[in-house]
């Protein structure tokens, strides 16, 4: 049986993109990814909580949905998390910067 994440609150879990090239300077120096400073990094969302709760019990609903495709910061306020061999990120809806549409 494949174990599941469900999220809580306003958090989401991600598949990142696993397209992490190494740069290389014409000269043959590998560049670490922390040169990459100003990129962004780009997942799918495969699971998201039902939304947050406001301090007058109202549910504030989730804008990202499942199957998503986004783009987030390198410097996300998330966690990884292994599931069956798969690496997954659990961040909150607000690390997200932008949906990417067709």
């Amino acid at each position: 049986m494949k174990m599941k994440i469900k999220p809580i609150n306003d958090k989401i879990v991600i598949k990142p993109k696993t397209d992490k090239t190494e740069q290389v300077t014409d000269t043959g120096i590998l560049l670490p990814d922390t040169m990459n400073h100003g990129m962004l990094n780009e997942g799918t969302v495969v699971a998201v909580s039902e939304g947050l709760y406001s301090t007058r019990g109202t549910l504030i609903p989730m804008v990202v949905r499942e199957g998503d495709n986004i783009l987030y910061s390198q410097h996300y306020q998330g966690a990884e998390h292994k599931v069956d061999g798969e690496t997954y990120i659990i961040m909150s809806q607000n690390d997200v910067l932008s949906v990417i549409e067709d």
